[in-house]
């Protein structure tokens, strides 16, 4: 009989309990990742439907890392999310896709087209979130400009001289939506609108696109009553 092997015995074990260690903390971090997704989603989407900016289920929330997309389902009440209003996509079409947000087709192809920039800049893709809204002013001004031109401070320093009012039928969830704004984000814009329907915002985080959806509202809503003065 061969004698046994203490050492061989001792490093098994020490690998073991290595491997189940490692496990665990991969376990532990996917959990905190998730808590920490669903606080920063809860919180924008409160403040989206509490700000007014959208109606009790409509606008969509997402984040991308470069190969999932964390987004709400279809059918979701912002200022009122639960943990499972939130799900993971892949980065192509599946069957994946089904409970999502109807504007994913939108999203989608926006996160594709930062991953062309990164890629031409030789660079590797930097997360992103992305935040269309139902925004009451913006959406009004949309009806009748091509453009909508910040008329204060804060608006010509966030949004630029002027925010381009796509003008895409089907306006909602459709590929011509999506081929629009792809194309808007390929010329380095991080911000539209699709005319009757509301504002799509790209960012670095769901903040940094609350920002700009807020402060686009801000800036028609001065605009509307700045029209209405000069009536008078």
């Amino acid at each position: 009989m061969a004698d046994f092997d203490f050492e061989q015995f001792r490093q098994d074990v020490l690998e073991g309990v290595s491997n189940a260690a490692d496990a665990v903390s991969s376990a532990a971090k996917g959990a905190g990742d998730e808590v920490k997704r669903f606080r920063h989603f809860n919180e924008v989407g409160r403040d989206l439907f509490v700000s007014g900016s959208t109606t009790s289920h409509g606008g969509n929330l997402s984040e991308c890392d470069g190969s999932t997309i964390w987004i709400t389902k279809s059918g979701t009440m912002l200022g009122h999310l639960m943990p499972g209003d939130i799900v993971d996509v892949g980065w192509e079409f599946s069957v994946r896709d089904t409970p999502a947000s109807m504007e994913l087709v939108v999203h989608r192809a926006i996160y594709h087209a930062l991953a062309e920039l990164d890629a031409q800049a030789q660079r590797p893709f930097a997360p992103r979130a992305v935040i269309h809204a139902h925004t009451k002013y913006t959406v009004l001004r949309s009806l009748v400009e091509d453009t909508i031109t910040p008329q204060d401070s804060e608006g010509r320093m966030l949004l630029g001289e002027t925010v381009p009012v796509l003008a895409v039928e089907p306006a909602v969830a459709s590929e011509k939506v999506a081929e629009a704004l792809a194309t808007h984000v390929r010329e380095g814009g991080r911000i539209a609108v699709i005319k009757g329907h509301g504002p799509f915002a790209i960012a670095d985080t769901l903040e940094e696109a609350y920002r700009l959806i807020s402060c686009l509202e801000y800036s028609s809503e001065l605009a509307t009553h700045l029209d209405m003065l000069k009536k008078m």
